[in-house]
């Protein structure tokens, strides 16, 4: 006799249903409930101290050695390479305590390089260099050397002596010094006297003029390569930089680099006492009224002018220009 086929059912009937024993069997006591919230809470708790603990020690840990840390203290930094650019201008390279070290200087500020002369005396002058603190383990300096002349017959003495220096000299370095510093997207800090007051006084360009003479220079290409750098700083730069020949003038290839890798930004513009050629399409002769107004942002409340240069040229050129042209004081800061 053939089998007689059960009748399929659904699986879900297989499945005991749970009825008051399985659910007195499951049940989460109400005391079990609070241990595992408090347990969760401590956890919880335990886990961003850690976090916190170990995002502290990686910041210190990431965070760059600083070389300059207190203005009055001096720093013997070595020299580790000097580069000839002309036949009165090196470059100089100065290792720092370490190769995590930066320098540690705000941008727009600058330090004091200084030695001991063989009279006991110091000998000391403010220097900017024209690398920042995105390099770690040296700093640069390009130091035009002034050699004793008719008009200086002791020269500069400080250049004099850095020309003089040799790899594995020292040299004694301090600072942050300056009442100036950039914050970037076109914010500027200037510190007040303690006869003003003590404090900062903040101002804010969208249009940023700079004015320089000779080694003048680089403080502005400090501040115009830290705002270059920044593709969300939108300041606009124009630079004016006067110098004797078409020689003299500084850092010339970073600049017109510069100018042409962000032409809507930045521009510069030349002038020298007498045109080298025919071919010379900027201006000669000393700074003028027209130079300015040419080449400068127009006064107004969205315009600073930094400067940096000879004092003739500031007393003699630049500030009768601005009194001509309407710039009043809120409206420059002078290097």
């Amino acid at each position: 006799r053939l089998p007689v086929p059960i009748p399929a059912t659904r699986a879900s009937s297989c499945v005991a249903r749970p009825g008051p024993a399985h659910q007195t069997m499951f049940a989460i006591p109400p005391f079990a409930k609070e241990m595992d919230v408090e347990v969760l809470v401590l956890t919880v708790a335990a886990v961003c101290v850690g976090l916190v603990v170990l995002l502290d020690f990686f910041s210190k840990t990431l965070k760059p050695k600083t070389t300059l840390t207190d203005p009055s203290t001096k720093v013997a930094l070595v020299l580790t390479e000097r580069t000839e650019l002309s036949h009165d201008t090196h470059l100089f390279r100065f290792a720092l305590p370490t190769k995590e070290h930066v320098l540690g200087l705000p941008v727009g500020q600058h330090v004091q390089l200084s030695y001991t002369d063989q009279d006991g005396a110091e000998q000391g002058r403010p220097y900017t260099p024209t690398s920042s603190d995105h390099d770690v383990g040296h700093v640069d300096f390009v130091i035009k050397v002034y050699f004793p002349c008719e008009k200086f017959p002791e020269g500069g003495k400080v250049s004099q002596h850095m020309h003089s220096l040799r790899v594995g000299d020292t040299l004694d370095f301090s600072g942050p010094k300056g009442r100036y510093e950039y914050r970037g997207k076109g914010l500027f800090a200037i510190k007040k006297l303690k006869s003003q007051g003590g404090g900062f006084e903040v101002r804010k360009a969208k249009h940023v003029g700079m004015i320089a003479g000779g080694s003048g220079i680089t403080p502005m290409q400090q501040i115009s390569a830290e705002m270059l750098r920044d593709k969300n700083d939108k300041t606009k730069i124009s630079l004016l930089f006067a110098n004797q020949t078409e020689k003299d003038i500084l850092l010339r290839e970073t600049l017109d680099a510069a100018a042409v890798k962000n032409g809507d930004k930045f521009s510069v513009h030349y002038t020298v006492d007498k045109a080298p050629n025919e071919k010379w399409k900027f201006s000669e002769g000393f700074i003028t009224p027209e130079m300015i107004k040419k080449h400068m942002p127009p006064p107004g409340k969205h315009t600073q002018i930094l400067l940096c240069g000879p004092p003739p040229m500031i007393k003699f050129a630049v500030m009768p220009a601005f009194e001509k042209l309407g710039y009043t004081k809120e409206m420059f800061m002078q290097w």
